[in-house]
């Protein structure tokens, strides 16, 4: 961390540790304040940081996100053993969740390219909307794909499922000259029509798992869609303002999730966004 500058006099300040403070101070005679003048200027060590207006422990913020990387424990398991309430450590995993999110917001996960494929499929997920006193359901589809090999996928929640609303982000998230591979759904029947030439491979459900002429199928994309509800209905349940945060969280620890290497990983996109 660099030497931050007095707020007062824009000088250098001088760092403090004790029992009761971790941070900085200007001693210039200038800058104290209070009756006996002995007040000196403070800034903690915290700010402009991840944990900036936290009171706990940095201990206890990375047992924390080591606990949420690797899914360790229920929230009142964890509390007890950090000696937290239950609302700190929902707060906490949302901050969390807001770093994989923003990571995504400026790293779009655009996936395949020439000689990679690609399966695409939608599924259906529900939300439920409080209308007039009582829970009412309202679809909602989520449009994905993931490409073979490296297991790199996307998600995106639409309301329609129509032509135009998927093929539009099939050139958004997957790059040109990716085969693409989907099943028969009549909205990917125009995916011949895409620019810059990507393939589309078909396979007809009703009658074949597998395509006995190309071999195509969308077992991955299949998989994708069992494990992200499983995740999402035994963690966050089906109704819930933040859902595509925890979308978020999903890819992200699909992609990052590593054991050897999601701590850093995670500290390391912390860092890139609270830089001191």
């Amino acid at each position: 961390m660099t030497t931050p500058l007095c707020p007062s006099c824009q000088g250098a300040m001088t760092p403090r540790n004790d029992d009761h403070h971790s941070g900085w101070i200007c001693c210039r005679r200038s800058c104290r304040t209070g009756p006996t003048s002995e007040t000196k200027v403070y800034v903690p060590a915290r700010k402009g940081s991840f944990s900036d207006k936290s009171n706990l422990a940095e201990s206890t913020v990375f047992a924390l996100s080591y606990f949420w990387l690797h899914d360790i424990g229920k929230v009142k398991d964890k509390a007890y053993e950090l000696h937290i309430h239950p609302c700190t450590v929902v707060q906490w995993e949302q901050y969390f969740r807001d770093i994989c999110a923003e990571y995504f917001r400026r790293n779009p996960p655009v996936i395949g390219g020439f000689g990679c494929e690609v399966e695409i499929d939608e599924t259906l997920v529900f939300k439920r909307k409080y209308n007039r006193g009582r829970w009412v359901r309202r679809h909602q589809w989520l449009f994905g794909g993931i490409e073979r090999g490296s297991g790199r996928a996307f998600l995106k929640l639409v309301r329609r499922r129509d032509a135009p609303t998927l093929l539009r982000l099939v050139t958004i998230y997957i790059r040109p000259g990716t085969t693409i591979i989907s099943d028969s759904w009549r909205a990917y029947s125009q995916t011949a029509a895409l620019p810059f030439g990507y393939r589309h491979l078909v396979v007809n459900h009703q009658l074949n798992f597998v395509d006995p002429r190309t071999g195509a199928h969308t077992q991955h994309v299949e998989s994708l869609w069992q494990k992200y509800k499983e995740v999402a209905k035994r963690r966050y349940g089906i109704n819930n303002a933040r859902y595509e945060d925890y979308m978020q969280e999903f890819l992200w620890k699909k992609q990052f999730g590593d054991r050897r290497n999601a701590m850093y990983t995670f500290w390391d996109q912390v860092a890139a966004l609270y830089p001191c």
